[in-house]
């Protein structure tokens, strides 16, 4: 700020109380020309008002200290945000008619300036609660905090902004998926085809029963021992599946929120079965891997989707599907073009492949080109991707 400035400041400042000055003034030389009590009272009741404008004048605000701390341990979208602000200062004198303001400086949380208004602060420490509602998917920085001070009559207000940059992350809001939506039940720990099971690593034999197929017959055994016997296979318990969000840079608003919310009900669903989970989201960076369903893990998926933008989603050129063996493949998009895209790949490299595809307000139904077994595909309403009356933590 330049001397001219600061100088055009003070001088704006002082012809606030200027007013208050100028009564005390009068009232004291009526108080002397006619006296009266009613006169002296008035002129001494004005004498701490003036000392009090004259203090919130002079006072160094700039001084002061502001800390936010989040009280939410995981914020979803939809959710209020809470933050403890924690105000320090060098000189403990009374304020009164204290108000305090966050105005961040992103335009999607224009909707959720709010103000916390105090009656009185005697201590050099203030803490107060301040909160934001329904915030959306994001990452936002609140660098600023307005504090306003004022006097019981309002003859003076004194506006300050104090700094201090806080970082909030805001997750998409999971919901609840039907396992049976997955096509899980081939996949649930026994080997998809009766070859996959020969790639398996040999573990030894067992007695042979009516259920066991004839490629796990171990021909050798049963010859020599005249007995049937059934080959055992190390099991495979790294149980692999791969999720890819798609959408356009110039989707809709919304229709890519509900995308963005669905991925990540769809990844919570998965690791919740025990899944290992390559996630494709971004263009230009590698897939995110998800190895467990610990705390960790989800707050780093949660956190990578709150920080996608529309900019910055994969699109339909830029996907690349895995041929690796027990990979099962899922999508979530607004483009209709994946659907072809996903038939020919499952049929091509039999693999299990199926589509989630959020259906806007005018989206025409979407076909593969053929008819595939290892292909299926989901419409998702805005009713199914997203959960009214409940936080994201009722799924966390």
């Amino acid at each position: 700020m330049t001397r001219k400035r600061w100088l055009r400041r003070l001088l704006r400042s002082f012809m606030r109380i200027l007013p208050a000055l100028t009564l005390t003034v009068v009232l004291f030389l009526f108080a002397l020309a006619q006296g009266g009590f009613l006169t002296w009272f008035l002129f001494y009741v004005l004498i701490p008002v003036d000392l009090y404008l004259l203090l919130l004048f002079v006072y160094p605000f700039r001084s002061m200290t502001v800390e936010r701390t989040n009280v939410n341990q995981r914020i979803f979208a939809g959710d209020a945000l809470h933050l403890t602000v924690r105000l320090k200062r060098r000189w403990a004198v009374p304020f009164f008619l204290l108000t305090l303001i966050e105005r961040p400086d992103d335009q999607r949380l224009a909707h959720a300036t709010t103000k916390t208004q105090i009656l009185i602060w005697l201590t050099s420490e203030l803490t107060t609660t301040i909160r934001l509602p329904n915030i959306p998917r994001g990452t936002f920085s609140l660098n600023q905090l307005e504090l306003t001070v004022g006097d019981p009559f309002g003859f003076f207000k004194r506006t300050v902004f104090l700094s201090d940059a806080t970082t909030v992350f805001v997750y998409p809001k999971p919901v609840q998926l039907p396992v049976d939506d997955l096509n899980l039940i081939r996949h649930s720990g026994a080997y998809a085809s009766s070859e996959e099971a020969d790639r398996a690593d040999f573990a030894g034999v067992r007695d042979y029963r009516p259920s066991d197929r004839p490629s796990w017959l171990d021909w050798k055994s049963a010859a020599r021992t005249n007995t049937l016997v059934t080959k055992l296979f190390e099991p495979d318990h790294e149980r692999l599946a791969s999720v890819t969000l798609v959408a356009t840079k110039t989707e809709e608003n919304e229709r890519f929120e509900l995308a963005v919310s669905y991925t990540a009900s769809l990844l919570k669903t998965l690791l919740n079965c025990g899944f290992t989970v390559s996630l494709s989201y971004r263009s230009g960076t590698q897939p995110l891997l998800l190895h467990d369903h610990s705390e960790r893990t989800l707050v780093t998926a949660y956190q990578a989707l709150a920080e996608l933008t529309k900019e910055q989603v994969l699109e339909l050129d830029e996907v690349q599907m895995t041929t690796r063996a027990k990979n099962i493949g899922y999508a979530v998009s607004t483009d209709e073009g994946l659907a072809a895209v996903m038939s020919r790949f499952a049929d091509t490299y039999r693999r299990p492949q199926k589509l989630f595809y959020i259906v806007g307000k005018q989206t025409p139904q979407v076909h593969p080109q053929q008819p595939s077994s290892w292909f299926s595909i989901l419409y998702v309403t805005k009713k199914q991707a997203i959960s009214k009356g409940k936080t994201g933590d009722d799924y966390a």
